[in-house]
């Protein structure tokens, strides 16, 4: 692991770092698409960097407790590779039931200083059809495979619950849980009752399968009672909660350069303020079963998540900066 370390932080991130973050992105994507069709690769791949750690949470089955956040894979199209990297589980998304284009660019910064990233993508996707063909296609990885939805950015939050049970409907035999995000900071946010508008969405997506695992992701920039009503509200529905999406506090940002600029911060400068929401959460339930995201780059981020009461873990911006070897350097 050294090794691989060594030439992704001293070569290929040297290099990556000089160019757009947004077209280095893709051309990654499209790299891991070629692997994708190579099954000996990706078995060399899952041989040099698998790592088990086995858990068990709502009857399913993790080969670890770290998975990578929704946003890398926003169309389904690598995952199989990822769980291939020595992730416990995958998400993937964010995937709306139509298509849809997402904010114009450029909209994704990385601040190398601060190992954070700031992005300002507005749910960019395929849309549901499109994103059930990748699986369908791909077939289930060997790892759990969550799907994260979101809202369409055309449909008022009224009939919000609507758009994203549609959604669901198609996808909900594809996945292995479902994340529902009410929280993206890249598009026209939620300004009413939170926990009324989180229960008809729940509501909506129950009635369509009852016995699907449900995960709610929030926002670190939701005031304390928001966090009191949702946590009761997963704990009524047998939900979890994802904990936490990007902010848009600029305060934790040392560089003044983004203040004026639209976008959630991801990374470090989130990482404490992703542990008090968490903290919040398990002052108010123990049982709720909760995915801590946002800011971890350590081992001691993990440990110290897991004693806050978090069974699993999820990451974004340390893989970008820490490379494939993250999963093994955060675990062992």
């Amino acid at each position: 692991m050294k090794t691989i370390d060594f030439l992704y932080k001293n070569i290929i991130r040297q290099i990556a770092f000089k160019f757009d973050a947004e077209d280095v992105h893709n051309l990654a994507i499209s790299g891991l698409k070629l692997v994708s069709k190579f099954d000996f690769l990706k078995k060399i791949i899952e041989k040099k960097f698998q790592l088990n750690q086995p858990l068990k949470l709502n009857g399913l089955n993790f080969r670890n407790p770290l998975g990578l956040a929704a946003g890398f894979d926003k169309n389904a199209e690598v995952y199989d590779v990822i769980a291939s990297l020595g992730f416990g589980f995958v998400e993937v998304g964010s995937v709306t039931l139509k298509p849809q284009k997402g904010n114009p660019g450029p909209r994704l910064w990385r601040i190398p200083s601060e190992k954070a990233i700031v992005n300002h993508f507005g749910l960019n996707n395929f849309g549901a059809v499109e994103f059930l063909k990748n699986i369908e296609r791909k077939g289930k990885p060997k790892i759990p495979l969550g799907i994260n939805i979101s809202k369409n950015n055309d449909c008022d939050f009224n009939n919000a619950h609507k758009n994203i049970s549609e959604c669901f409907k198609i996808l909900k035999d594809c996945g292995d849980f479902f994340v529902i995000n009410i929280s993206c900071p890249n598009v026209e946010c939620f300004s009413g009752n939170l926990r009324d508008y989180a229960e008809r969405i729940l509501k909506s997506v129950k009635e369509m399968d009852l016995n699907k695992i449900i995960f709610i992701k929030i926002s670190p920039d939701i005031s304390d009672n928001d966090i009191t009503e949702i946590t009761e509200l997963c704990e009524n529905y047998k939900t979890g909660i994802v904990a936490t999406n990007t902010t848009k506090n600029r305060k934790l940002l040392i560089t003044g350069d983004f203040d004026d600029r639209e976008g959630g911060i991801s990374g470090k400068p989130l990482s404490q303020k992703s542990l008090d929401v968490l903290k919040k959460i398990r002052e108010k339930s123990r049982d709720v079963p909760v995915i801590s995201c946002g800011g971890i780059f350590s081992h001691e981020d993990i440990k110290i998540r897991k004693e806050a009461g978090a069974q699993l873990f999820e990451i974004y911006t340390s893989f970008i900066y820490e490379g494939p070897s993250v999963v093994d350097n955060l675990l062992s």
